[in-house]
């Protein structure tokens, strides 16, 4: 009995296993920093870019209700979604979205998405809304394993395997970064309202204004007692 000859493409070669992705894990705490990581760099990139442009933060005197930056984000986020796939905090944390066999959404898929994230998902941030909407998210996407406005797209989010210094340093970007700004933000405000306030309290009308307040007939009776 004459020995068989292997060919050499029966050889089976052992190949380390790759770290599968996880495409059915939920976990809202790492969408949540990876939000909060490209808020944080956004926030930084434009308080940065008025620095250089010598101006104050645009609608800073209008936006306390509503914050403008996460707003002005939404189209930002739906083309970075729509060329690269992801964005600065999902890379980072390894997150990626797909719909359907395409890595990438298309632009108004994206920008749906992005929107009915701020408006859904974070109550456009509003203060005292925003934790009532984030606490809804948290708890559908717990019990369903999808938010509703990746299920209303079809929109798989998949999550890679990532060490945990990644998450500490997300964490410290996202709160250090946001705190800065919103630090920054506090102080360009109140220098703009002193700058429209002094002219007011300078112009000729206040000081007429003040002396006539000055010469009531109380104020005079009190300057008789004096």
């Amino acid at each position: 009995m004459s020995d068989r000859v292997i060919e050499p493409s029966e050889i089976i070669i052992e190949r380390p296993n790759k770290p599968k992705e996880n495409a059915t894990h939920v976990n809202p705490w790492i969408r949540c920093i990876a939000r909060f990581f490209d808020y944080s760099l956004f926030c930084l990139l434009l308080l940065w870019t008025r620095k250089l442009l010598h101006g104050v933060i645009p609608m800073g005197t209008y936006d306390r209700f509503i914050p403008f930056e996460f707003f002005v984000w939404i189209p930002i986020e739906a083309a970075l979604l729509s060329t690269l796939g992801t964005t600065p905090g999902k890379w980072f944390l390894k997150t990626k979205l797909k719909a359907g066999k395409k890595n990438t959404l298309h632009f108004y898929m994206a920008l749906k998405r992005s929107f009915n994230v701020w408006f859904r998902g974070l109550g456009m941030g509003i203060i005292g809304l925003n934790f009532f909407c984030l606490a809804i998210a948290y708890h559908k996407l717990k019990m369903f394993k999808i938010t509703s406005w990746d299920q209303e797209d079809h929109i798989q989010v998949t999550h890679y395997p990532i060490g945990r210094w990644r998450i500490y340093f997300a964490v410290f970007v996202a709160a250090a970064g946001l705190l800065y700004y919103m630090q920054e933000k506090g102080t360009e405000i109140k220098a703009h309202a002193q700058r429209i306030i002094r002219p007011i309290d300078e112009h000729p009308s206040s000081q007429i204004s003040a002396a006539r307040l000055y010469f009531l007939p109380e104020n005079c009776s009190r300057c008789g007692r004096n």
